[in-house]
């Protein structure tokens, strides 16, 4: 059964209006912090609210499939499939800085059509998706060449860390390229990008729960968002991740990484 897309966006801002408020709710209070198999951490909180969504989706939407981070994929193979990251920035919320996020996507035959990126504590949202247009709150976000040079952007990445230390160097040179880099923004910076406040973005090692959402929003509002070799991301990518804001800028740093891949 074909769905309007605005049904859609309507049913992922209704949850993520449930997740904000659980996660306003917890931000400062007491909670449970396990350690994953990979090391990584997790709460109470992210598992709670992906179990709320699992659920709300089983009974809007019960032949849809969906993909999150705590709880693994079902039904994948369907026509549409969730993709969900209840807590983007964990560490972020377990030591109380305000950078961190839901993120919900929503893909027909695995094309992602519906993105919401939602920042509880600042009470901003980035949504939208294709053939909608994209929101920050409740001003459209419009695309404005800034004609800038290279030396004159922001490049972010959520952590120099996230790199493998073989890489580490020439990130760096990279780095160098740009005005300034800033780090520790999670899921924040692909919204600041979507706004025109920073330029690049150049992340690894990430998961599908962690870029899916931002792939319709960069489409849509015609920015750029691939892997590292150029393609478009998908549940399968290795999770290498390149942003821009300027389709000419995208080019130079696929050229650079090409050093890396």
């Amino acid at each position: 059964m074909s769905l309007k897309k605005s049904q859609l966006l309507n049913f992922a801002n209704s949850f993520a209006n449930q997740s904000r408020e659980i996660l306003k709710k917890k931000y400062f209070k007491n909670f449970k912090i396990e350690q994953k198999i990979d090391g990584s951490l997790v709460t109470d909180i992210d598992k709670k609210i992906e179990l709320l969504f699992r659920k709300k989706l089983k009974k809007v939407f019960p032949d849809h499939g969906i993909v999150g981070e705590e709880f693994g994929s079902d039904r994948i193979e369907n026509d549409y499939v969730w993709i969900i990251d209840p807590l983007d920035g964990t560490h972020s919320f377990i030591s109380g800085k305000p950078l961190f996020g839901t993120l919900i996507c929503c893909t027909k035959d695995k094309i992602p059509i519906i993105g919401v990126i939602d920042m509880p504590i600042l009470n901003q949202r980035w949504h939208g998706g294709i053939g909608l247009g994209v929101r920050m709150n409740n001003k459209r976000c419009k695309y404005k060449k800034k004609n800038q040079k290279l030396n004159e952007s922001i490049v972010s990445s959520t952590s120099p860390l996230m790199f493998d230390e073989k890489h580490m160097s020439k990130i760096k040179k990279i780095y160098k390229k740009f005005r300034f880099p800033i780090f520790g923004t999670d899921c924040y910076s692909y919204g600041l990008l979507l706004s025109g406040k920073i330029d690049l973005i150049i992340e690894a090692n990430m998961k599908p729960w962690d870029y899916m959402a931002q792939v319709a929003l960069f489409d849509e509002l015609g920015t750029s968002i691939t892997d590292w070799n150029g393609k478009k991301l998908n549940i399968h990518s290795e999770g290498k991740v390149v942003a821009s804001y300027e389709r000419n800028h995208h080019k130079k740093i696929l050229s650079f990484l090409k050093e890396i891949i």
